[in-house]
């Protein structure tokens, strides 16, 4: 018979309410304490370790909450007023099998045999497990690197259906308090969402587990990846124009837009090691490397083709096309000052005929005036003259093209990225997108119970 008692606190008390509630030889920690269990849960983060993009891997540092209600654990407040808890360890008391379902590290039921147990004098027991949690997370990087992720840990009821043991959330969201700020990665918002996993037996019959899912959503700094990958990126796109502003005689052409080809080819390898190459979704700053490579092989192509017309023998008769292209298309286009041309042909070409014997005497309101006939500008016209008006047509158009190309990647990546920030992390689209039920295929479940074969003898 426990004797009352009064006053303060005293380590008699916390013995005999230890001896009361788990020396009974009524209770046993493998039974449950009743039919239906409710399990309230919360996940409170410390740090976000790191996200790898790569490996599609999400590691946190926090702590879970765990509370249920164990009324053979309860003790008379009369009795002894001046306690309202006991702490016991993992051996001593019943608690519910939880297991991380989405876990890529520690594949195990969430124990510690080191954390003991808050028991109040309700028998509401309190169980708070610290941990590094490293999970599976889909990472999206069509935005890389102005992406938005959203990541989640899955805890599941174990051993127990939901007909025994339900998961309940604590609160709507994770408890981000003590978080502490990461170098790469801000976390935006969080939430909670109870789902219910099915698991399909050989003989048809389906069990249906309760599952709690904590989403994460976060936003890349990209303060750095845009000094260091965006900018030179940008700046080397632009380089491949600027080869056809060396003269069109100079044979440094070819060899500076092989160098801007060199230097595409690797940043396109460096940004590729950091993105996921299992991805589903391709990075959009993927698509305007390739594009800028493209435009800078496209730029070297054009490059032999202005020294190959450069270098063509000057007696070599210009046919009508190319007189029509560079009447029609070439000058025009360029905004190239075709007077230059005209000027410089007039001397050369009045400087190889006889001008006496040219000269013709016209008749005018009784006074005579000598009048040279005017020089045909397509007689006068040269390849060299077409390689030059080519390479200024090029610098143009291929400037115009690395424009837009620079200018739609950040509009793409800024605007189409900011709305998916100020979307929620349980808007329609990503819960369509995760459904309610879950269903677990059976080979999963067998390895894991072959794993841990005493949990099928839990009641």
């Amino acid at each position: 018979m426990l004797q009352p008692t009064w006053g303060a606190w005293s380590d008699a008390d916390v013995h005999a309410i230890r001896e009361s509630i788990l020396s009974n030889t009524t209770y046993h920690r493998l039974t449950r304490p009743a039919e239906n269990m409710t399990v309230n849960v919360s996940l409170s983060l410390l740090t976000v370790n790191f996200l790898d993009v790569r490996t599609q891997t999400l590691s946190t540092t926090g702590w879970l909450t765990v509370e249920w209600q164990d009324d053979r654990l309860s003790w008379n407040a009369a009795t002894y007023p001046d306690v309202d808890h006991v702490y016991t360890l993992d051996s001593e008391v019943w608690k519910p099998e939880l297991f991380i379902d989405n876990s890529v590290a520690d594949v195990s039921v969430l124990q510690d045999s080191n954390v003991m147990f808050k028991v109040l004098r309700d028998g509401v027991v309190e169980w708070k497990l610290p941990r590094i949690f490293t999970t599976f997370c889909d990472v999206d990087v069509t935005f890389y690197p102005f992406d938005t992720q959203n990541c989640v840990i899955e805890i599941t009821s174990w051993a127990y259906t939901i007909d025994e043991i339900s998961l309940r959330a604590t609160r709507d969201s994770v408890h981000k308090e003590d978080l502490k700020p990461h170098g790469e990665w801000t976390v935006l918002s969080s939430s909670t969402e109870l789902r219910e996993l099915h698991e399909t037996k050989v003989n048809g019959y389906t069990e249906i587990y309760s599952q709690l899912d904590f989403f994460i959503k976060m936003q890349r700094k990209s303060n750095y990846y845009i000094t260091s990958v965006l900018l030179p990126v940008i700046l080397t796109s632009y380089l491949n124009i600027f080869v056809f502003l060396l003269p069109t005689d100079s044979g440094e052409k070819v060899g500076f837009i092989l160098t801007v080809l060199l230097a595409l080819a690797v940043l396109l390898t460096l940004v590729s090691d950091s993105i996921p190459s299992t991805s589903i979704n391709t990075s959009v700053l993927s698509v305007y490397l390739a594009v800028t490579l493209c435009l800078g092989v496209v730029c070297c192509f054009l490059t032999v083709l202005v020294i190959r017309i450069n270098f063509k023998e000057q007696d070599t008769p210009i046919s009508d096309g190319w007189r029509l292209i560079y009447d029609k298309l070439l000058v025009p286009c360029s905004c190239w000052n075709k007077r230059f041309y005209k000027s410089a042909r007039r001397k050369e070409y009045l400087s190889s005929v006889d001008l006496k014997d040219e000269t013709v005497v016209m008749e005018y309101d009784g006074e005579k005036k000598e009048s040279s006939p005017e020089p045909e500008p397509s007689d006068e016209l040269k390849w060299t003259h077409v390689a030059t008006v080519m390479d200024h047509f090029f610098l143009v158009v291929m400037g115009i093209v690395t424009t837009m190309s620079s200018f739609l990647n950040n509009i793409y990546d800024s605007v189409i990225c900011r709305r998916s920030i100020k979307s929620d992390v349980t808007n329609p689209g990503l819960i369509s997108a995760r459904e309610n039920t879950i269903d677990r295929p059976l080979y999963m479940m067998t390895e894991k119970i072959n794993v841990f074969p005493t949990s099928k003898h839990i009641l």
